[in-house]
């Protein structure tokens, strides 16, 4: 009724002011009655809430109903009419429905949650299901574009056969072979560079000498167009004997790379490399303060050997692994002095790199013309198609023919024979002049005395018995 009122005499008001125009008056009364509306909202609000907060207690889950608040009017009424007594007792009350109210405040807020929880469990639920069905439904559009050729294609392709296994075992080694080339060329690089900087610092501390030796001669009052020719001539004799130890070094196979020095042990470290593809470092010491002795020397490169074939075919190489230098460090520090130990393990070294390039070379044509089987490095074992098995031990210089084994019935006087033929030879062989001996023996053994060679072994014929009692031959 208040606020109606309150109303009624905004309406009803007049402003006298001369000094305002009837357009200001009323956007002025437009203004205030609308700021009034905003204030009455705000205060019905915050009535209905405190009001809602006064009266969660009498929430009844059972018919989702508030009790209706009284008249304030007549509980103002009721309430002057009670004594004090009366409204201890109805605090006491608020008070237990206050505290009522909000147990069922806590249980409802649980159950929301729980229901909450439990939509949100069902949604994940049917996310999942869905992307499940999705790829079900690409799986089944896959399906039908291809067609059934093409999954047997796919099935037999999944089994290699021996080509296949083959080029791809090809492949792998050519691209370990394309590896090995790549590293050794990175350490070639990098060994460039080393010898590029130390050039370069060499350069510059002559550069830094000679400046150094012109002023002194400068403040001596001496000419150093002298001393500049006298560099001219020497430079001119060091790049002479520099090129006639390159072409030494190209003539005898061995080339000078680095040479070392540690610090801490005092030892000297020398880099060869012989024929261009193998590198050895040679340690030495010093010895009785005025020479220097070997301590030991070891391959820097890897120390395999391939044979030299004209054709590219990956499959016609065939390569072995030199043993390490230590028998030839042992030599050298048990038997020789300085200056012969450092003589003796370049000049060997050089002579086991020759031999084993020729066993190379050798066998890899041995591997050609026959079945060929190297044990090791020093035993090789052939079957001939005469049924013919040569078992041979290799040396430095020559061959020994350790057996001569005869296969398909042939006998041993005829094996022994053949095998004769070996052991009152002095000259040195090779295993491809070994089985050129062995198949001459043979052509001779076969025309003069009518050797006969076995053919191609035969499995026994079964033997059954036939509808008369009798074994017949099937």
């Amino acid at each position: 009724a208040k606020i109606k009122g309150l109303e009624d005499q905004l309406a009803e008001s007049k402003w006298n002011d001369q000094n305002s125009s009837p357009r200001t008056v009323a956007d002025f009364q437009a203004s205030l009655l609308e700021r009034y509306e905003k204030a009455k909202s705000l205060y019905i609000q915050r009535r209905m809430e405190s009001l809602m907060v006064t009266h969660v207690s009498t929430y009844d889950p059972t018919t989702d109903e508030f009790e209706i608040p009284d008249d304030p009017a007549v509980n103002s009424s009721n309430n002057s009419d009670n004594d004090e007594g009366n409204r201890d007792d109805a605090e006491t009350d608020l008070e237990k429905r206050h505290a009522q109210g909000l147990a069922n405040l806590e249980t409802a807020v649980q159950s929301v949650h729980a229901k909450l929880s439990h939509l949100r469990n069902s949604y994940q639920a049917v996310c999942s299901r869905r992307q499940e069905l999705e790829k079900m439904v690409q799986d089944m559009e896959q399906d039908d574009n291809d067609p059934m050729d093409d999954k047997m294609d796919e099935d037999t392709a999944d089994v290699p056969n021996d080509e296949d296994v083959a080029l791809e075992q090809r492949r792998i080694e050519e691209l370990q072979q394309r590896k090995q080339k790549l590293r050794e060329e990175l350490d070639r690089l990098r060994n460039e560079k080393e010898d590029r900087l130390k050039r370069v610092c060499q350069n510059r501390s002559e550069v830094a000498l000679l400046l150094e030796e012109q002023e002194k001669m400068k403040l001596a009052g001496k000419d150093p167009a002298e001393f500049r020719e006298k560099l001219r001539e020497l430079k001119e004799m060091a790049d002479f004997y520099d090129s006639l130890r390159e072409v030494l070094e190209e003539l005898g196979g061995v080339k000078i790379c680095t040479v070392r020095e540690d610090n801490e042990t005092r030892q000297l470290y020398l880099t060869i490399l012989i024929y261009e593809q193998h590198k050895v470092e040679i340690q030495m010491e010093v010895y009785r303060k005025t020479a220097l002795k070997v301590v030991n020397a070891k391959w820097l490169t890897n120390p395999v050997v391939t044979n030299r074939v004209a054709s590219e075919d990956q499959r016609e190489q065939f390569s072995l692994t030199m043993a390490p230098l230590d028998d030839l460090v042992q030599v050298a520090k048990t038997s020789m002095g300085p200056r012969h130990d450092v003589w003796f393990i370049i000049r060997e070294t050089c002579a086991r790199i020759r031999i084993f390039q020729d066993r190379v070379d050798d066998l890899a044509i041995l591997r050609r013309l026959v079945l060929t089987k190297v044990v090791g490095n020093d035993q090789v074992l052939c079957s001939l198609n005469e049924g013919i098995v040569i078992v041979m031990r290799l040396y430095d210089q020559w061959v020994q023919v350790e057996q001569i084994v005869g296969m398909n019935g042939l006998d041993k006087a005829t094996t022994d024979k053949i095998h004769l033929k070996f052991r009152n030879r002095d000259e040195s062989l090779k295993p491809t002049s070994v089985l050129e001996v062995v198949k001459n023996e043979i052509a001779r053994l076969q025309k003069e005395e009518g050797l006969v060679l076995p053919q191609t072994p035969v499995l026994p014929k079964r033997k059954e018995i036939n509808n008369d009692g009798q074994k017949g031959e099937n």
